[in-house]
């Protein structure tokens, strides 16, 4: 007598599988069937062709990948009953952006695990620290000071990078991107751009212009826009008057490097571009006759060195980076992250899959080690909705 292999037992293989493989299986389920499905098996059958030794960790690997897709056919068909019955999040994911930053041999994060609340923790990942019991949508920090954006009432909040000090700044209402320079708080807000003095005096708007991205450049304020009428980069003193659009097509995230601005251009099937930051000699930039994609938008620029993910160059995620001042194309790990910030000894690569993974890979491209992450906890998550659903 043949014995049922039941639901509950294929998602438990599936969740052992995850920590022995790297692919984002549940991502490729969910976003497409066809594709998931032929992708998974594509991969793993040129991993087998370059590799013929079959040794009982590759027969694992391969059990596990059939475990992956009969559980992959088994979720597209009962995913959508599965969700309105045990009110799970459709798309169970945190947000693609991460925000991160260094300070003081520190690393500041958005804690994924605690409802996006602000922690820090040594450069080792010991001495974790939650600085405040805010969830925030992003930070910054300047001068010894980290400036967030609650989550709840989009004010700002001011405190110490030690956590203490905090400070509310009742008259903000910030919804997405935060800087500090001198003694101003830059930050956008649904109906525009507006400064505010870092002790909440003297608050300004500059602009009526729907902000994606900014930044302070020299002695001006830069901004990008996608909004319908209003698609654009733009140039501003720092009060905001002398606003000049320079590039009139979306741009959503922009960085500045030696008086010219790179961004990913949404027109042009998300190439890199760069223009002046007076508005001349708008370009594409190519390395080896080839463009450079940037599909996720997502990039970081540091000492000369620009940093991405992309799939189109070796038809797998790869974190490249780009010397932009000869277009020399360095391929340095496997991966796929949509935040990636750089600073002195560390690039750090985030992605929401699995509820959340934030890896970390040493600057001279070696060491790739992830440092956080919540994969257990969905993995436990899904094994507990199919328990209490009796399978």
């Amino acid at each position: 007598m043949k014995k049922r292999i039941t639901e509950k037992k294929i998602l438990s293989m599936l969740s052992n599988a995850i920590e022995d493989i790297e692919v984002d299986v549940w991502n490729k389920i969910k976003n497409s069937q066809q594709s998931g499905l032929e992708e998974i098996s594509s991969s793993h059958i040129e991993s087998l062709n370059q590799n013929k030794t079959f040794v009982p960790k590759r027969i694992v690997s391969i059990a596990a990948v059939f475990a992956i897709i009969i559980t992959g056919i088994y979720l597209i068909k009962n995913i959508s009953e599965i969700i309105s019955t045990k009110g799970l999040n459709s798309d169970m994911y945190h947000s693609p952006f991460l925000a991160i930053a260094e300070s003081n041999n520190r690393l500041f994060y958005q804690n994924f695990k605690d409802e996006g609340k602000l922690y820090s923790m040594d450069l080792n990942g010991n001495s974790i620290s939650k600085l405040s019991n805010d969830s925030i949508l992003n930070f910054t920090i300047y001068d010894d000071s980290v400036y967030y954006i609650n989550s709840t009432d989009g004010k700002i909040v001011v405190l110490k990078t030690n956590g203490s000090d905090k400070r509310v700044l009742e008259n903000t209402n910030a919804n997405w991107n935060i800087i500090g320079f001198k003694d101003w708080i830059f930050y956008t807000s649904n109906d525009g751009i507006y400064r505010v003095k870092n002790d909440g005096s003297k608050l300004e708007k500059i602009s009526d212009i729907l902000a994606h991205t900014l930044t302070v450049y020299g002695d001006n304020i830069y901004f990008s826009s996608n909004y319908e009428n209003q698609e654009g980069l733009y140039k501003a003193d720092l009060n905001g008057k002398n606003a000049i659009r320079i590039y009139n097509k979306a741009v959503n995230y922009f960085s500045i490097y030696k008086n010219n601005i790179f961004f990913s251009n949404i027109d042009d099937n998300y190439c890199l571009y760069k223009i002046a930051t007076d508005g001349s000699n708008l370009e594409k930039v190519r390395s080896s006759n080839k463009d450079i994609i940037i599909s996720t938008g997502t990039f970081d620029i540091f000492n000369g060195e620009l940093y991405f993910t992309n799939e189109s160059l070796e038809n797998e995620s790869y974190l490249f980076k780009l010397n932009i001042d000869t277009n020399n194309l360095t391929k340095l790990s496997k991966i796929e992250a949509t935040t990636i910030k750089v600073f002195n000894q560390y690039i750090y690569l985030y992605h929401p899959s699995y509820n959340g993974r934030l890896y970390r890979l040493n600057i001279t491209g070696k060491n790739l080690e992830e440092i956080f992450s919540d994969t257990k906890e969905y993995r436990n998550e899904l094994v507990n909705i199919f328990t209490n659903k009796g399978l």
